[in-house]
Formats: structure tokens, sequence, C-alpha cells
């Protein structure tokens, strides 16, 4: 068994480093270097997205007018708008050392950053869903995954968020909903006021910790070194970026905003819907749908407050026109974002 973990702070290095740097840190645990802990800083603003999503979630029209690169990781979820607003930390380890239930893994693995929030002043939780929060607001996103023989998960301390650029970064081609997901995000995703130095001293001991290692000043091998250049390689190619191949989806389009809080817009014949739910009722509506005849507000109205369950017994009540926009609302699900 391991008796350090290695820490490494990358520091401020480029949209690409900021991903490239972690990916070679974890091969090389696979291959037999210590546990390790690493920190970095995007010097720019970038989009990334999780290995097994599609890139036409992103908006790469917006992203290319703003300025944007688009890279695809290693490990799940997916795109995100990150900046240098943003304090990066992974924790690689050997599959070994981490419980077999990936729900364990992650609560394990994420309990330290809790602990670290919690030593500097941020009063944060794991909740039941397995995120960090601040009350009902997620103050820190996180992302998981196995590369090779290492569990990596990674996460950051969010000092300031540009809630705008990261809607706008979503492919969303429904005004509404984007409107509202700008709305959810406002409400349910927030910077935390944290020194980013205690921060990381903090996450270090915290992890440090609750591995039983003994925290130890490192920097990437030789091997790799060597990785990191194939992996600026990789990570920059067209191939890469447009990820593995995809069947078309006929589901409407859906954004999670935090666990159990999403938006959603859909069709069924000539009746549209965009829809935000949290916690499984929805909060807002829209609603078109030819024969509502002067009753679409009250249709909007009367759906708002309702769990997802009991809408279509709601519209059921607005005759054909109802009927069809709770057909819409059937095709939603949030359980497959």
């Amino acid at each position: 068994m391991p008796d350090a973990l290695r820490v490494i702070d990358f520091g401020r290095v480029t949209p690409l480093r900021s991903q490239t740097l972690w990916h070679a840190a974890a091969y090389g645990v696979s291959a037999g270097a210590p546990p390790t802990l690493s920190f970095a800083r995007p010097s720019a603003a970038y989009v990334c997205l999780g290995y097994h999503r599609g890139l036409d979630e992103v908006d790469q029209e917006y992203c290319r007018r703003a300025g944007l690169p688009v890279y695809r990781r290693m490990v799940g979820g997916g795109p995100v708008y990150l900046d240098d607003g943003q304090l990066f930390f992974q924790i690689c380890l050997p599959a070994g050392m981490v419980p077999a239930s990936r729900l364990d893994a992650l609560r394990a693995l994420l309990e330290p950053a809790v602990t670290a929030f919690r030593a500097t002043g941020a009063d944060a939780r794991l909740d039941e869903n397995l995120e960090i929060c601040l009350g009902d607001r997620k103050i820190c996103g996180h992302g998981a995954g196995q590369i090779e023989g290492t569990v990596v998960v990674c996460g950051n301390l969010i000092e300031r968020f540009d809630h705008e650029r990261a809607a706008g970064v979503l492919a969303v081609p429904d005004k509404e909903q984007r409107a509202q997901t700008l709305d959810l995000m406002r409400r349910y995703v927030s910077a935390t006021a944290v020194d980013p130095e205690r921060f990381r001293a903090s996450l270090t001991t915290a992890y440090a910790a609750a591995l039983g290692l003994a925290p130890v000043s490192g920097s990437l091998t030789s091997a790799e070194r060597a990785r990191l250049a194939k992996l600026d390689e990789r990570f920059s190619s067209e191939e890469w970026l447009a990820g593995p191949a995809r069947t078309p989806s006929a589901r409407p389009r859906q954004v999670k905003v935090r666990a159990g809080v999403w938006t959603f817009s859909a069709v069924s014949g000539p009746a549209w819907v965009a829809a935000s739910v949290v916690r499984d009722v929805v909060t807002a509506a829209r609603l078109r749908a030819p024969g509502l005849n002067g009753r679409t507000e009250a249709a909007q109205r009367a759906i708002t407050g309702v769990s997802l369950a009991q809408v279509s017994g709601v519209l059921a009540g607005f005759g054909e026109p109802g009927r069809r926009l709770a057909a819409a609302f059937a095709a939603a699900d949030g359980k497959r974002i």
C-alpha cells in the first residue's frame, strides 16, 4: 500500500493543459505513481464535454463567436463552462483503494472536499444526490470516471460564476427553455467566498487524513510528461472532439442545472412545451397548442406547482389540446440527464 499522497499544484495553465495535465497524472497512477491530488486554474475560459455526451449539446457557433475552445474529457457529465474564476482539483487513486460501489466511491472521495469547504468557512454538505451544496445551491461541480486502473474524481472551487455564459454555451434552440435554464442556474448554482489558498491547503489536509497518507509535494514524472504530449495532441484533434459514434435521438432537449433541477422542451404534433422542473415539480411552464383558444395562461398556471406525475391529469381538463400537451410532457424524463 502507498504511504504518500503526491500533491501537484500545476498553477495557472492553458485551457487545454487544465485538462490534459490531470489526465496524464491519472495514467501515471495507473502505471504505479503514488495516489495524486492535483490543482490547476485555467488561464482563459473554455467549454468541456463529458466523454459519452454528444457535441450537439454544445452551441458551437456561440463558442466560436465568444472565442471559447471546446474539449472532450475522459470522465462523464454534460457540457460545462469553465474559466479562471474556478480552481480545479482532481484526486487520482488506484482502483483498489476505493470502494467497489460507484456511489460509495463517489461519497468517499467527495466527503474530504466537503470537509475542506467547511474548514474555510462555507457550511457545505454532501446532499442525498451526492452534490456539494450550500443550502439548496450547488457550489462545486464534479465529474468521476476510471482511466485504466485509476479512479478519478474532479471538482472545483467556484470563486465567481458567469451564469449567462454557462447557459449560452449550451445548444438549446428554444429561447424559452434557454431563459428558464438561465433562471435556474442563477437560483441553484453559486460561487463561494472562500480563499483559494486556504481551500487548497484544507483540501490537501482533508484528503491526506481520509486516505491515511502523508501529503508530499510532487511533479509529473518523465513518463507522465511523455503521455502529456500525446494527450495534448489527442485532445486538440477533431476526431477526439467528435466523440464516440452516437445514434441520433428523438428525445426532448433536456438540460440539467443540478441534481433534481432541470429544464426541457418538447413537441407532440402541433403542441409545444418548455418547462422547468425542481424535485419533480413543475415550477415554470410555457405552452402552445392549437385549440386552447385563450386558455393558454390558465393551463400554464394550472400545472405550475404540480408534480410531473399529475401533469397529464391536470391537462386532460383542457380537452384535446391538453392531451397533446400531456403527450409532449410524457417524453421528458429527468433520470436521462
